[in-house]
């Protein structure tokens, strides 16, 4: 895990509603754009709790750690 998401990773709930990663990413990450991924099962991996959607913290890191790539500089 990079230096990065090692320091995001206390900073979030255990466990994370799309709301809740539409607050901590602003518009990085909406709540619609996620919820179109999960039903192309290219999201992160999700659980329930009752109706809600929910993630689970190192799940979503994990996730938003491989899609990251990292631009050459100069």
């Amino acid at each position: 895990m990079s230096d990065f998401f090692a320091d995001i990773l206390p900073q979030l709930p255990k466990v994370l509603t799309r709301q809740d990663i539409a607050i901590h990413f602003g518009t990085l990450i909406s709540p619609r754009y996620l919820a179109n991924l999960d039903s192309e099962k290219k999201g992160p991996r999700r659980s329930r709790i009752g109706r809600k959607v929910v993630y689970l913290r190192e799940d979503f890191i994990a996730w938003l750690e491989a899609r990251m790539t990292l631009q050459p500089t100069g």
